[in-house]
C-alpha cells in the first residue's frame, strides 16, 4: 500500500467497479499499450524509409561505377548520373525531408503520421521503380510498403497503402519511360506476364495482410475480454459485496504484504465500530442495518485517497493508512466521524449513527498482530463512551 489509496500488495481498481466501468477502464489501458506499440513501430517506419533511401543511394553510385568503366553503358556518363542518380535521389531525399518535418511535428496526430510514413515510403518505391522497374525483383518493394502497415492492425492503412503500391506500379509501367532500355509491357509477352503477375501478387498480398489483421484484432479482442473477467473475478475475491470495499480477506492479504515487504513505511491502523448496531437491528430490521452499512461505507469511500478501507465483519471497519502520523489519521477519522453524525435517514427520523474509532500507529518494525492488537485495544476504550476517538 502506498500514499493515496493506490495499492501494491494486490491489484486495485476504484470501489464498487461495476463490469461495463471495468470494461472501459481497462480497454482504454489496452488503447494506450497499442498506441505506445504503433508508436515504437512508427519510429522504425520511418527509419525504414531513411536507411532504403541512403542504401538506394549507395547502390546506385556502386552501379554507377562500374557502368562508367565497362562497356555496357549506353548513354553519356553525364545522362546516367543525372537520371539515375542525381534526380531520382533528390526527389527520394526530398519525400525524406517532408516525412522528418511531419514526425517532428505537434501539429499532426499520430494517426496522420502513420499515414504519411505508410504513403511516403510508398512514393519512394515508385521512384525507385520507375527508374529501374527493367529488374523485376523491384516489385518487391511495394510489397515491403504494404507489409510494414501490418503491425498497426488498421485495415484503412492497408487497404491505402495496397492501392497507392499498385497504382504506382500500373503508372509507372504504363506511362512513364525513365529509361530509355524499358521494353514496353504491350511489346513484350514476358513483361506483360510480369506486370500482370506482380498486379495480382500484390492484391493476394494485400488480401493475406488484411486477414492477418482480422484474425490478431480478433485475438486481442479475446485477450482482453480473457482479462477483464480475471480482473473481475479477483474483484469479486477480495471486495464486499454489499459495502463496496474491501473485504476481510483482502485485509489479512495487504497486511501480510504490509509485514513482508514494507518494514521502511509508517502505517497506522483505525479500526471502527458502529455504536449499538444491534440495537438498529433489532429495532428497525436487518435490511435497514445493511443500508446504515452501505450509506458508511460511502461515506468511508470518500476518503480513499488518504486510507484503505476494509469491512472486517459485521459492523466492524479497518482504515489503513501509510506514511500519515498518529495526528493527521485522527484528523481523517474525525471528519468521518462528523460526517456520520450528519447522516439523516426520512423514513426513520429517529435513527441517528454514531461510530467509535481506535486507532494504533507503528512504525521501525512492522508487527501487524501488534499493531491490530493495539488498535483494537484503543476502539475498546473508545467503545465505553461511544462516538469517541482513542488512541493507543
Amino acid at each position: 500500500m502506498i500514499p493515496g489509496g493506490k495499492q501494491v500488495g494486490f491489484k486495485r481498481f476504484e470501489f464498487s467497479v461495476d463490469e461495463e466501468k471495468l470494461d472501459d477502464m481497462y480497454i482504454r489501458a489496452v488503447q494506450d499499450e497499442y498506441t505506445k506499440i504503433d508508436e515504437s513501430w512508427l519510429q522504425l517506419h520511418y527509419k525504414t524509409s531513411v536507411i532504403l533511401v541512403i542504401f538506394s543511394l549507395l547502390v546506385e553510385i556502386a552501379m554507377g561505377m562500374i557502368l562508367v568503366n565497362s562497356d555496357m553503358l549506353t548513354t553519356t556518363v553525364y545522362i546516367y548520373y543525372l537520371k539515375f542518380l542525381i534526380i531520382p535521389s533528390g526527389l527520394n531525399f526530398i519525400l525524406i525531408t517532408i516525412e522528418t518535418l511531419i514526425m517532428k511535428s505537434k501539429r499532426f496526430s499520430q494517426n496522420h503520421k502513420i499515414y504519411s510514413v505508410s504513403l511516403i515510403y510508398v512514393g519512394i518505391g515508385f521512384v525507385l521503380f520507375s527508374v529501374h522497374c527493367t529488374f523485376t525483383s523491384a516489385y518487391y518493394i511495394f510489397a515491403i510498403a504494404i507489409m510494414l502497415t501490418a503491425i498497426y492492425a488498421d485495415y484503412r492503412v492497408t487497404c491505402v497503402t495496397a492501392l497507392a503500391s499498385i497504382s504506382s506500379i500500373i503508372t509507372s509501367e504504363l506511362f512513364l519511360e525513365w529509361d530509355k532500355d524499358k521494353i514496353s509491357v504491350f511489346e513484350n509477352t514476358h513483361r506483360m506476364g510480369d506486370f500482370l503477375i506482380s498486379l495480382f501478387v500484390l492484391l493476394a498480398f494485400s488480401i493475406a495482410i488484411m486477414a492477418v489483421i482480422r484474425f490478431e484484432r480478433r485475438k486481442n479482442s479475446a485477450g482482453i475480454q480473457k482479462e477483464i473477467e480475471r480482473q473481475l473475478l479477483q474483484q469479486s475475491v477480495h471486495m464486499d459485496e454489499m459495502t463496496g470495499v474491501y473485504n476481510r480477506k483482502a485485509f489479512r492479504a495487504e497486511m501480510k504484504y504490509v509485514e513482508d515487504t514494507a518494514s521502511d513505511r509508517n502505517y497506522t491502523l483505525a479500526i471502527v465500530d458502529i455504536d449499538k448496531f444491534k440495537d438498529v437491528n433489532d429495532t428497525w430490521g436487518h435490511h435497514v442495518g445493511d443500508r446504515c452499512l452501505i450509506e458508511f461505507a460511502k461515506i468511508l469511500k470518500e476518503f480513499c485517497l488518504d486510507m484503505t478501507p476494509f469491512r472486517y465483519g459485521g459492523d466492524e471497519f479497518c482504515l489503513l493508512f501509510c506514511d500519515k502520523s498518529m495526528e493527521e489519521a485522527e484528523a481523517i477519522c474525525g471528519e468521518i466521524k462528523a460526517r456520520v453524525n450528519l447522516l439523516c435517514f426520512e423514513d426513520y427520523p429517529t435513527l441517528i449513527l454514531t461510530a467509535s474509532f481506535g486507532i494504533a500507529s507503528i512504525s521501525d518494525q512492522v508487527d501487524t498482530v501488534r499493531l491490530f492488537i493495539h488498535a483494537d485495544r484503543a476502539l475498546y476504550e473508545a467503545k465505553k463512551v461511544r462516538n469517541a476517538i482513542r488512541t493507543f
